[in-house]
């Protein structure tokens, strides 16, 4: 009870200009999907929220990026992956999921960073399009009650576990828009699945910069999809033709599909 009274002190009683710029709540998540080669992949991403903006991103990506983002970053990187090579290890720190999805409930938008062909680009939708559907089920997840709701959001039927007893209307990607922090999400029957492993307050700022889109393109949505679809359907022509490789096609796994479906 003292974890739940803490958190609903902090969603609460923090100030309209210091909520602004800091979270009050950090959500650690575990992301799995598929990817495009087969592989089973497994991300840690983060959210940070206050209930009025948040930011969901990977820590890795963002700590790679802020160091590549100047000179002596980039020699301090680019020493640390040498000397694994040379040691026969893998880098330890290695970018992971290049997306950021910034969520602004104040003016109901969510904007999407994101890359596709090796293209940085970025779009805004509005979050009405969710629309839920609540039910009896419910499921305990990390000491909280959760409760089912479902809806199809841009080709996908998406079932997800949200707890009231956190209000903030927020969730891992682009989810949001429920009387409580969501938990756990499921796509498809686990096509995509986002599961908290880690929720604690906090005032950590905001990360001031999406290192890399700051001269990224705005794009639409639909075609941010279409242009990574099409890559990996023909990503060993396109390989071969930029860098002289003689790569070969790579075959999806039956039923893969991006997170989104509705570009077709």
């Amino acid at each position: 009870m003292s974890r739940l009274i803490t958190l609903l002190l902090l969603c609460f009683t923090v100030s309209t200009v210091i909520a602004q710029k800091n979270a009050q709540i950090k959500v650690e998540y575990t992301e799995r999907y598929k990817n495009w080669t087969g592989a089973n992949k497994k991300e840690k991403m983060i959210l940070l929220a206050n209930g009025d903006i948040s930011h969901y991103y990977n820590p890795m990506t963002l700590a790679v990026d802020s160091m590549l983002s100047t000179p002596q970053g980039t020699v301090q990187f680019n020493s640390m992956v040498e000397a694994a090579n040379a040691a026969g290890q893998r880098p330890s720190l290695l970018p992971g999921s290049r997306i950021y999805v910034v969520k602004n409930f104040g003016e109901r938008k969510t904007t999407y960073y994101g890359e596709a062909a090796g293209e940085l680009g970025h779009y805004e939708e509005n979050m009405d399009e969710q629309n839920w559907e609540t039910s009896d089920s419910t499921l305990n997840i990390l000491g909280y009650e959760c409760i089912l709701a479902e809806t199809d959001y841009h080709g996908r039927h998406w079932k997800v576990w949200f707890t009231p007893e956190i209000p903030i209307h927020d969730g891992p990607w682009k989810l949001c828009g429920l009387p409580g922090l969501i938990l756990k999400a499921d796509a498809d029957e686990g096509k995509y699945r986002f599961e908290a492993t880690g929720i604690e307050a906090s005032n950590r700022p905001f990360p001031e910069k999406m290192y890399g889109h700051e001269l990224s393109n705005r794009v639409k949505r639909k075609d941010m999809l279409e242009l990574q679809w099409t890559f990996y359907n023909n990503s060993g022509a396109q390989m071969n033709a930029e860098f002289g490789t003689s790569m070969q096609e790579v075959q999806l796994p039956k039923g893969f599909d991006l997170i989104e479906t509705d570009y077709k």
